[in-house]
């Protein structure tokens, strides 16, 4: 019996070792809020109108995670990440069923030589605006209600990462369109430069995603910038979309971010700009408040206005599509959303 109790306690510490050595990381977003929303949709996915609901993933989409790395050596590392969406309200998985709908991807990663990382990752373009936004592309006033979201996340996509150098860092990116026969449709290219340097930030991005057939393609270009006065960070994002079929508007977003204490305001005016001769224009105002309980819970309530002219049809976060004779379709929808977020 002595001789089993030792064996075990030796296992059970050269797998505490084990353990120990590995660089994997489990980490996980909670978020779930109500959302009040007047003029969205009567009879699409629960909406009728107006409507009070629970949702998940306001302030930051629910998820659970993996990431970890391993040291080659040389200055060479293995990287991986797995991130599921979880839809808190009800339990679910978001990204339409998807077991790590948000990323997936594996990568060698050099002290020197920047990264390159395989699989379902977030686009260059996409990023290139997200993460200057005000709202982080959530709340009821999300930047994607307005900004085009093509290259958000990419399935079979290969990247390249530069190590940062002066404060300037890039990526590139393919997306293999995988239809058999034609290397061309739906491929996905992207592109972006950081440039960071004390208060001030700059992203430029660039986005093309080709049709099913290769007939046709989107095209998006992203220019964003931030000063952080400390007091004040100042935000201006302009956006320019092409394609597909007759597609062609701006968008430009003028926001700020104050922080006070434990609590950061938020505010953002978004204006879409139509090119094409229906002249379906619209804006968006959007103002959130946040406090930090912790380093790692918030709690938030956020308020949006959405308005469109012409007969567009753009919504707040938590509405649904505007059809015609609904209230959005011609004054826009308006949403309050009141919520915690819980980070671990």
């Amino acid at each position: 019996m002595n001789k089993q109790l030792l064996a075990a306690a030796l296992c059970a510490a050269c797998t505490g070792g084990a353990l120990a050595q590995s660089n994997v990381a489990i980490y996980g977003v909670l978020d779930v809020g109500v959302a009040t929303v007047s003029g969205a949709t009567a009879g699409s996915s629960g909406f009728n109108g107006n409507d009070t609901k629970m949702q998940s993933g306001t302030l930051q989409g629910s998820r659970i995670g993996f990431k970890g790395a391993e040291d080659l050596g040389n200055g060479l590392s293995a990287i991986f990440t797995l991130e599921s969406g979880i839809l808190a309200d009800t339990g679910a998985s978001d990204q339409g069923g998807l077991l790590f709908g948000r990323q997936a991807f594996v990568g060698i990663k050099s002290n020197t030589l920047g990264a390159i990382t395989m699989g379902r990752q977030y686009g260059p373009e996409y990023l290139a605006w997200k993460l200057v936004e005000p709202m982080d592309d959530g709340f009821a006033g999300a930047g994607s209600n307005l900004f085009a979201t093509n290259g958000k996340r990419i399935n079979n996509a290969v990247k390249y990462t530069t190590p940062t150098v002066g404060g300037v860092t890039a990526d590139v990116l393919y997306g293999f369109g995988e239809v058999a026969g034609n290397s061309a449709a739906s491929r996905d290219i992207g592109a972006s430069v950081t440039y960071a340097d004390g208060p001030v930030l700059f992203k430029a991005g660039y986005n093309s995603l080709n049709n099913a057939t290769a007939s046709d393609k989107s095209t998006n270009y992203v220019l964003s910038g931030s000063y952080n006065f400390q007091v004040l960070k100042a935000i201006v994002i302009y956006g320019s979309n092409k394609g597909s079929g007759s597609t062609d508007n701006r968008d430009l977003l003028l926001g700020a971010s104050i922080p006070f204490g434990a609590n950061t305001l938020l505010a953002s005016y978004i204006r879409k700009d139509d090119k094409s001769s229906a002249d379906k224009d619209a804006h968006q105002i959007a103002v959130t408040w946040t406090y930090d309980m912790s380093k790692r819970t918030i709690a938030y309530m956020s308020a949006a206005r959405m308005v469109n002219k012409n007969g567009a049809a753009y919504h707040t976060y938590s509405a649904t599509l505007p059809t015609a004779g609904q209230p959005g379709a011609v004054g826009g929808t308006r949403e309050f959303n009141v919520g915690l977020r819980h980070a671990f």
